[in-house]
């Protein structure tokens, strides 16, 4: 018959007992198991999100509406944009003297489209006019003074070049495209006739004076300007000096697109927002709207679960943003022809503010270059939603009382702003606006000099860097705040 022999105390030399170490080694994996918490728990909040129905239906029908706005464009101006960024890669993308001479002898053919002969074509088409639904293509430069031997060039007649020297451009224009080759090389050469550049001539000291006559009587404000706009005039001398105002951005070829683009992100950024407001109150308000908070957050593990929740929600906010942009990137470069046309600077006579004052942007872009920017600050103004989303929700811990204290901010922050300006107190705009609202109600301009919006150069960057900072601050403090309050 055994018996069980009780366990032995044996003492170290060091005074330490084999069960004071035993329970030390436990207490040390028990600590490496909760520092991995977060990473571990992480993946879990993630699947919660993943299948909320909710999240979903707004992630299908945003996409849903970027899709049919990326897809939905007239042919003719599909046309336009491909014609011209073929003959950008064929003949080169500087325009002047050199560009319109090689115009001239690309081969039109016989009234065929890129894709065929076209069947219909509109009787003003045909008599030399304006297909339906595409405006007339009028030269862009305010100045026509070299129209003189250049037009002599340009208006001759691409049939008159021999028949070696003709220039063969392979554009992908759409089936249903009512302009034939001969069309879209007419309106291309009017648009760039005798260009000439227009940064040259161009005088950035009347916008200056009419700014600084705003905010006369504010040393502070007024010195603020006159560093800016210095600044603005330096870079006006330095994209003249590069030639960027003769870039080939095709003129009315390509207005529509760039426009197009503009109201695509536009609508992109007010979407990615309201939905990584949706995903952060829907991760930390996960346990409260399923009845078990109470439970969970009476241990100190659980309490700790806000740090993966908020991970969480940054992850899923990125990635719905990526889903979403590529709704709009995928059908678009399906569509258009970028390779001629993106990599002219976006600061080309082409592509202007209001259509008369020039797209001057704080370092030098190409078109292509300055979509991407403009999406990489959209992702970070929509991670800055997310976090103060996180705040509240820390504070309020109610999914539909946090969603409609964000809306609520965002309407003050709106109504701030343009109060602020119709009463002519620029101080108040700048620090109203000094937060993710205020970069998105600038969204049309980003990267350029923005008037009386803006006090400084790289507004809209700073103030969304400076958010971001403030912004996660501001979630460490609530957090710490969450940790040390009691449930009711």
């Amino acid at each position: 018959m055994s018996t069980s022999r009780p366990a032995r105390h044996v003492r170290l030399q060091s005074g330490v007992s084999v069960t004071d170490l035993t329970a030390a080694k436990t207490a040390a994996a028990g600590a490496t198991r909760t520092a991995l918490h977060p990473l571990r728990f992480t993946g879990t909040e993630l699947v919660k999100i993943a299948r909320l129905p909710l999240v979903w239906a707004f992630v299908a029908v945003f996409a849903m509406v970027n899709l049919m706005l990326a897809a939905t464009v007239p042919a003719n101006t599909v046309a336009l944009h491909n014609y011209a960024s073929a003959v950008a890669v064929t003949i080169g993308g500087r325009t002047g003297t050199d560009f319109s001479r090689k115009l001239a002898q690309v081969d039109t053919g016989s009234g065929e489209s890129g894709n065929g002969t076209v069947a219909d074509i509109t009787n003003d088409t045909a008599a030399g006019g304006t297909a339906t639904g595409v405006p007339a293509a009028t030269n862009t430069s305010s100045s026509q003074s070299a129209a003189g031997t250049d037009d002599a060039t340009v208006d001759s007649p691409a049939n008159d070049a021999s028949p070696t020297d003709a220039i063969v451009i392979t554009a992908r224009i759409p089936a249903d495209s009512t302009l034939t080759d001969d069309e879209l090389h007419r309106q291309l050469t009017a648009v760039t006739a005798g260009v000439t550049n227009t940064l040259a001539s161009y005088d950035p000291s009347p916008m200056r004076d009419a700014v600084l006559a705003q905010v006369a009587g504010d040393p502070v404000a007024t010195w603020l300007m006159q560093r800016k706009y210095d600044a603005y005039a330096a870079r006006v001398t330095h994209l003249t000096a590069t030639g960027a105002a003769m870039d080939l951005a095709a003129g009315t070829a390509t207005d529509d697109t760039l426009l197009h683009w503009s109201r695509m992100t536009g609508y992109l950024f007010f979407e990615t927002c309201a939905l990584a407001v949706l995903l952060m109150a829907l991760a930390l308000g996960s346990e409260r709207t399923s009845g078990t908070e109470q439970l969970l957050m009476t241990t100190r593990t659980g309490r700790r679960l806000t740090a993966p929740k908020i991970a969480a929600g940054l992850i899923a906010s990125t990635v719905a943003y990526l889903l979403l942009v590529a709704a709009i990137v995928v059908p678009y470069l399906m569509v258009f022809d970028v390779r001629g046309v993106w990599s002219a600077s976006v600061s080309s006579q082409f592509n202007t503010v209001f259509g008369q004052q020039p797209f001057i942007t704080w370092w030098d872009l190409t078109i292509g270059q300055y979509l991407f920017v403009r999406l990489a600050l959209g992702l970070a103004v929509t991670l800055c939603f997310a976090l103060f989303t996180a705040v509240l929700g820390l504070l309020i811990r109610n999914t539909f009382a946090v969603a409609g204290c964000v809306g609520v901010a965002v309407l003050l922050v709106i109504g701030l702003v343009g109060a602020a300006h119709s009463l002519g107190l620029p101080w108040l705009a700048w620090v109203g606006g000094f937060n993710p609202v205020g970069v998105l109600l600038l969204r049309e301009q980003w990267f350029t000099e923005l008037g009386l919006d803006a006090p400084t150069a790289f507004w809209e960057t700073g103030v969304t860097a400076c958010s971001l900072a403030y912004l996660t601050a501001g979630v460490l403090l609530a957090r710490r705040s969450f940790n040390r309050k009691d449930l009711k």
